[in-house]
């Protein structure tokens, strides 16, 4: 079989997302998140106040999700709902406009507060960001004229990989929570300060860690990770799919194919909650790292210091497979 038609068959037979069951219910509480990359968050702004719940469970595809009735019981009953926006989690337009719950949508510029993006990148004084973000539009460029058109209207459907906007999602679920409970407005000052330090010393240690390795290509299984790839200037040629959902064609598997054969990349990463199957066919018999990496913090318990430790660890894989010699 030539690798073309090898190509067409993982189309009909292996694109799938691993069934996933979930390992906990959604427990009721006064403050919800739909994904736990926003739990990390959020838990390290309530710590000591309350314990947010996540309701999307682990290995569940925000997506396209079907919201169970236990799920839509606890968000009814909550008071304060953090989500990032219709573009990621559309089932939840509706279920959301049936609660009494305050709602904050925290995707960058939807939001009062999540717009601090631009201003976060210039006092902390990234020389480098402005070329960094050039690369990423002339990576997104060539991505065009090959037929790969972005389809969310230019958003970065998972903006919580890049840490000044987690910075300014934190700050704008402090406000929010300052106004749900007053009272412990003290605490939650101490835990905004605590989270803003955190980032501090955790982007500059992801910086140090990936900025020798930004001159190598890589492939990333789906289009998550522009904020992460933009802020630490890194060279990502492209994507197999835009969406999980969406089965990748196979010219564009076969473009992959191509540009992998000449070298132009050192580094191919997938994700564990889809079968790596198509990601093998396509590099099968090449000089290829290989790792995985995970947008969505499946795994990660909610603590005060697991959004910077889940950084970490995502930094720690790229400098794995971008680092290492084949």
């Amino acid at each position: 079989m030539t690798r073309a038609a090898a190509i067409v068959v993982m189309l009909g037979s292996g694109f799938s997302p691993l069934v996933v069951s979930a390992e906990e219910t959604v427990t009721q509480a006064e403050v919800m998140v739909s994904i736990k990359p926003l739990g990390l968050i959020a838990s390290a702004i309530a710590d000591g106040v309350t314990q947010p719940a996540v309701l999307i469970e682990d290995g569940a595809s925000p997506h396209h999700y079907a919201l169970k009735p236990s799920a839509m019981r606890s968000l009814m009953e909550a008071k304060l709902v953090f989500w990032i926006g219709p573009d990621l989690e559309r089932f939840l337009d509706k279920p959301l406009a049936r609660t009494s719950a305050h709602t904050l949508a925290l995707m960058p510029g939807a939001a009062q507060g999540a717009g601090e993006h631009e201003k976060e990148h210039d006092e902390h004084g990234h020389a480098a960001h402005e070329d960094e973000h050039d690369r990423v539009a002339e990576t997104d460029h060539h991505d065009d004229e090959s037929g790969h058109e972005h389809d969310h209207g230019g958003l970065d459907l998972h903006p919580w990989l890049d840490p000044f906007n987690a910075l300014a999602m934190a700050r704008a679920i402090h406000r929010e929570m300052v106004a749900l409970y007053p009272a412990q407005t003290e605490r939650l000052d101490r835990n905004l300060a605590r989270f803003e330090a955190s980032i501090a010393t955790t982007d500059r240690q992801i910086g140090e860690m990936l900025n020798p390795l930004r001159d190598r290509g890589f492939y990333v299984f789906h289009d998550a990770y522009t904020g992460f790839v933009g802020h630490y200037g890194l060279k990502q040629l492209g994507y197999f799919t835009l969406e999980p959902s969406q089965k990748p064609g196979a010219r564009h598997l076969a473009e992959i194919r191509t540009r992998l054969e000449s070298q132009q990349a050192v580094c191919v990463l997938s994700e564990p909650q889809f079968s790596g199957a198509l990601v093998e066919s396509v590099t099968s018999g090449l000089a290829l790292n290989k790792g995985e990496v995970d947008p969505l913090a499946i795994g990660v318990r909610l603590t005060p210091s697991a959004y910077t430790e889940f950084m970490l660890d995502l930094a720690r894989r790229f400098e794995r497979c971008l680092g290492s010699q084949s």
